[in-house]
């Protein structure tokens, strides 16, 4: 019976960032792999994502480093300031000799997120054991012995012999295997805009990094794009009970945040579309990721805050650390390596869930809270800011 599996796929739900880096980074493996993704393209949404230094190594892996960093855009530091007062609460350079021997010469990285999903897409077609699947929606999976079946929507049953689920933040997938569990709604919504550079406000312009402005129950963030041409820009806004994020309410607050910014801030707010707008939201860390043949990966594991901007960079890790696990992996020994991998990687992604939480809460804050946030930023040197995130930044060994 087993040797009538040996030929089974792996199935992999999801076709974002995780599934199909999960799939190219098995494929290089001669695995036969076949991605199951429910739009009707396998895409993504037009904006900008932001790569850390621990990520340059994971995409070398793939193959994919010379090819990331030529699309990408390298911003020369971090900055934060304070929304209406415009102190300065965060500077961390990125572009210094100092950075490049902290984090092995890895950069910082902004890139278009359509330019990242085209050359991993691209990446999978080169290899003729991946099948990419468009319109299949899984709502389920079920456990044999020997292999996994996933259920589609539309009750077709395809047989692999494990499966990832890289179904985002309201997996399915995850539900079934913890049905009690549910999102952690913020009550914060994002709307993006990218502009072209000409349209941007002149202030703007001139920025080389990723700059935030930051407020009560509010902030902004920017940075270039695809050789300065474009820039990203997201507005972030806590919504009131009564407030809907189209409604005249939500405008009339905007409005109100814009007059208090400062003026280089609420000119850039004033050039965002605030027609569409996206719920925030994260998951609690969760102890168990696998059941038999299947595994939880990237936002279906451990969905977090743009906080730390690790939410691809998480997944990215995730799926050449399962690679790597399951190398040598053959018949039944996925259950056992899936049970590895969570072991492997659940401190370091609920780390960056619990300190994207705590950052969004001083990012936020307001009043006497405020105060003091601003106050122990002060006291932090560009060192100090470094060490919070050598533990992030660092570059892993996958296996």
């Amino acid at each position: 019976m087993l040797a009538d599996r040996s030929a089974l796929p792996v199935l992999v739900v999801g076709g974002g960032v995780g599934g199909v880096c999960t799939a190219l980074a098995l494929g290089r493996q001669g695995r036969r792999v076949r991605l199951l993704e429910q739009a009707n393209q396998i895409g993504a949404i037009g904006y900008g994502v932001q790569i850390g230094p621990n990520v340059l190594p994971m995409l070398e892996r793939l193959g994919l480093a010379q090819a990331v960093l030529a699309k990408a855009y390298l911003p020369s530091e971090i900055l934060l300031y304070e929304l209406n007062t415009g102190e300065k609460l965060i500077e961390i350079p990125l572009r210094t000799p100092q950075f490049g021997r902290r984090y092995a010469n890895s950069p910082y990285m902004a890139i278009h997120r359509v330019d990242f999903h085209e050359l991993l897409l691209a990446a999978c077609r080169a290899h003729p054991n991946i099948d990419l699947n468009q319109s299949t929606t899984v709502v389920a999976y079920r456990n044999a012995y020997d292999s996994v079946t996933a259920v589609t929507e539309d009750g077709r049953a395809i047989e692999g012999c494990a499966l990832i689920a890289a179904d985002g933040l309201r997996s399915r997938l995850r539900a079934q295997m913890h049905p009690q569990d549910k999102p952690r709604e913020t009550g914060y919504v994002a709307h993006r805009t990218i502009l072209p550079m000409e349209r941007a406000p002149e202030p703007a312009r001139r920025r080389n990094g990723v700059t935030m402005w930051t407020g009560p129950g509010f902030h902004v963030i920017y940075y270039p794009l695809r050789d300065r041409s474009e820039l990203n820009v997201v507005v972030v806004v806590k919504l009131a009970p009564e407030m809907g994020s189209g409604g005249e309410a939500h405008r009339e607050y905007l409005t109100r945040i814009m007059r208090c910014a400062q003026p280089e801030a609420r000119d850039v707010i004033a050039a965002v579309n605030l027609a569409r707008s996206w719920t925030i939201s994260d998951r609690n860390p969760v102890r168990r990721w696998a059941d038999g043949r299947v595994v939880l990966l990237g936002d279906a594991a451990h969905a977090t805050l743009q906080s730390l901007a690790q939410g691809a960079g998480m997944a990215i890790e995730d799926a050449v650390c399962l690679a790597e696990l399951l190398r040598q992996v053959d018949g039944d020994e996925y259950p056992a390596a899936f049970q590895r991998f969570e072991s492997m990687r659940l401190r370091r992604t609920a780390r960056v869930q619990l300190e994207s939480r705590a950052l969004w809460e001083m990012f936020h804050c307001a009043d006497i809270d405020a105060e003091v946030r601003t106050a122990a930023y002060r006291a932090r040197s560009k060192e100090d800011f470094y060490r919070c995130l050598d533990w992030l930044w660092t570059a892993i060994t996958p296996a």
